[in-house]
């Protein structure tokens, strides 16, 4: 088959149905991606392989965008020893307990910041949930500061994620709120390295402080920063589910019901059906070491494969009617693995799975069980999301007004 137009353009024009389009019901296709004979692929099959040892994530990403997005040098760029050795901080970091910590501190920050949400008041949810997200874990983190501050780092980092590959202004805007958080958290580690800040053990500022390459260097203070930020950006990626989630509540009253009688059940589903329903990633890029068979497309070395996300979460094959949104698909037996992957699959501790996966969902269920207990309406706004952009939201950020 030939192969002309660059998926890298298909990507940029159509977003998250790009992938799913190429693939056409397909586990694998073929595809010219950034100059590359490439492969994209999808479903359980596809999700497989695209973790296999035989590919890479060095250079999977390009620099302009991961830079931005991850910071520069991070884990995410990292293969083998490397990657092991560097993501096993953030295991250390995320755990079980860690995840139960986050539901205790991420609920009282929503039940402070709705105190202040009085009958009548409309203001958009995004920009709230960003500021209680960073409320969260700031702290958490071992970071010190106050509510100005917390504010200000939220902006900087919504700004981030809203326009790290959304060219032109957007992507400006992110890179310099980049720079701006790189130099903050650089700083941070400096001061809790000379002591001018007390922090408590074993807190990601502690850790990431002590942060040492496998040759017993400590890190340079900027790659620690970058370390200590992406335990923290990524919960502020919850608030596009958040936003999500407030629409369809109001228009799912069956479930609303069952979240704010307490139906810790029904919460959990419907957080994870938000997961699968709504986008923020829509593909994952690996390169293959050697030249080599991709389900049955070949693929050179250097060239890419893409991991078609939202395509996965979308697949009738095992989301029957994949658009309507369903939080009954998740009361019954887990998932199938490979059909539920929109922060990645694979191994949690030998391979590329994000380890905060549990803490997406303890933020994103509390902000859910919160909404739920609150009255409110949604003015007349736009709440179309463009597919073609990345990551994409309602375009209005959700306007609220609390009811009488």
């Amino acid at each position: 088959m030939t192969v002309r137009q660059d998926g890298a353009l298909g990507l940029w024009r159509h977003g998250y149905g790009w992938a799913s389009d190429l693939r056409a019901g397909r586990t694998a296709a073929p595809v010219r991606f950034l100059g590359r004979r490439s492969v994209v692929v999808g479903g359980p099959e596809g999700v497989s392989r695209f973790y296999d040892p035989r590919l890479r994530r060095a250079g999977a990403v390009p620099a302009p965008i991961g830079d931005v997005l991850f910071g520069s040098g991070s884990v995410h760029g990292l293969d083998d020893e490397p990657h092991h050795w560097h993501k096993a901080r953030y295991l250390q970091l995320l755990t079980p307990a860690t995840a139960d910590a986050l539901r205790s501190r991420t609920r009282d920050e929503w039940d402070e910041a709705t105190r202040a949400w009085a009958p009548g008041r409309t203001f958009v949810l995004f920009d709230e949930a960003a500021r209680v997200l960073t409320a969260t874990m700031v702290p958490w983190a071992g970071i010190q500061a106050g509510p100005d501050e917390v504010a200000r780092r939220a902006r900087q980092l919504a700004t981030v994620l809203d326009g790290f590959a959304v060219p032109g202004r957007p992507y400006l805007r992110a890179r310099a709120a980049r720079r701006r958080l790189d130099r903050w958290t650089a700083g941070l580690i400096d001061a809790a390295r000379a002591g001018r800040v007390r922090v408590d053990p074993g807190l990601p500022l502690d850790v990431m402080a002590q942060a040492r390459e496998p040759d017993g260097r400590l890190l340079p203070a900027r790659a620690a920063g970058v370390a200590l930020l992406n335990v923290v950006r990524p919960a502020v990626a919850v608030a596009w589910f958040v936003a999500f989630a407030a629409v369809a509540l109001v228009h799912q009253p069956y479930w609303r019901d069952r979240i704010a009688g307490g139906d810790a059940a029904a919460l959990t589903a419907f957080a994870q059906e938000v997961r699968r329903r709504y986008p923020f990633v829509p593909v994952l890029a690996a390169r293959a070491r050697t030249e080599q068979d991709v389900l049955g497309v070949e693929v050179p070395a250097g060239g890419y494969v893409v991991l078609d996300v939202h395509g996965t979460d979308h697949d009738p094959a095992h989301w029957p009617d994949p658009d309507r949104f369903d939080p009954g698909r998740f009361t019954g037996p887990p998932p199938a693995p490979g059909t539920l992957v929109p922060q990645g699959g694979g191994a949690l501790r030998t391979g590329h799975r994000c380890p905060g996966e549990d803490v997406t969902l303890v933020l994103l269920e509390e902000a859910v069980r919160r909404l739920a207990l609150t009255p409110y309406e949604l003015p007349p706004q736009d709440l179309t999301a463009d597919l073609a952009r990345v990551p994409t939201r309602p375009r209005s950020g959700v306007l609220v007004t609390v009811a009488p």
